[in-house]
């Protein structure tokens, strides 16, 4: 075998020992720590405000783009956190109409922690060395690290490009995200305005029913100005899209839904799918005979 190639597998197996050290460390403090507390969604935002804004906490655009979540995505992911104690969110100084979301003493506890296992995992690691291996592995690592270079993160400009085309991207996507954001609230709103008329409170199904009836404008009004209209046969395609999507997804509650025959649960579902179904064949049918 050449020394190149011997070479290369020692640097090989110095890289796996690296890989996995860190996995062991993370892995165990997850196993042990994260399911009794957290999502590991939730942790990984909390690990990004660690790393990126411990001293000034970070917008919520800003760790939307840290993690790749929509802007809606992570406001909700960020209102149950701050629920349980984790974030806050601080009104910023130079725009009182924006908040920075910063970690709690909680989370700076929860990252001490962290640093507490790696140090058990360590100490038990070297623990079943001896002495003299201890002092030779210390010896060499210490000349590992004298010869390394010094990691140059990039800054948060290079890897997030501020030029004007990347800049109204990010503005048509945010644009995009708020329409969709205000879609559920349509739904939301005319739901509790039957759930309101029911209740014989007619001013309140009203305002709800105005409500609604505004933010559908102010939707159609956005997807105006992205020229989603020019696109109305994709938008079409993804709605059917979606719908297999849900009647997949009532097919399997109906699999697996712990009920009787008669129960109300099992009757409203099997109602749901018959709907479903009907919408599927109607769409299908429109789809048919726009292409002809």
């Amino acid at each position: 075998m050449s020394k190149n190639r011997e070479f290369n597998q020692e640097i090989d197996i110095v890289m796996r020992v690296m890989r996995h050290a860190q996995a062991a460390v993370k892995s165990r403090f997850i196993q042990d720590v994260v399911p009794n507390r957290l999502t590991i969604v939730q942790f990984n935002a909390l690990q990004h405000l660690h790393w990126y804004g411990r001293d000034n906490g970070m917008y919520v655009n800003e760790l939307g783009e840290h993690l790749g979540l929509a802007h809606n995505t992570v406001s909700g992911l960020i209102s149950r956190l701050e629920k349980h104690g984790w974030v806050v969110r601080r009104k910023c100084e130079e725009d009182r109409r924006r908040a920075r979301i910063q970690l709690t003493p909680q989370s700076v506890a929860l990252f001490k922690e962290r640093i507490e296992y790696a140090v058990d995992f360590w100490d038990h690691t070297f623990g079943q060395l001896s002495p003299v291996e201890q002092e030779n592995l210390i010896e060499s690592l210490n000349k590992l690290k004298q010869v390394m270079a010094k990691p140059v993160w990039p800054s948060y400009a290079q890897l997030h490009p501020r030029d004007d085309d990347s800049l109204r991207e990010k503005f048509e996507t945010d644009l995009d995200e708020l329409a969709q954001a205000k879609l559920k609230l349509v739904g939301i709103r005319l739901i509790l305005a039957q759930i309101a008329e029911n209740r014989n409170e007619h001013e309140l199904a009203a305002y709800l029913n105005q409500a609604a009836s505004e933010e559908i404008r102010h939707t159609n009004q956005i997807f105006s100005l992205l020229g989603h209209g020019e696109h109305f046969d994709n938008l079409l395609s993804s709605l059917i899209d979606e719908d297999k999507v849900v009647y997949e997804e009532l097919l399997a509650l109906l699999d697996n839904a712990p009920c009787a025959d008669e129960d109300e649960e099992l009757i409203l579902l099997r109602q749901m799918l018959e709907d479903s179904d009907r919408y599927k064949r109607w769409f299908r049918n429109v789809k048919k005979q726009k292409n002809q």
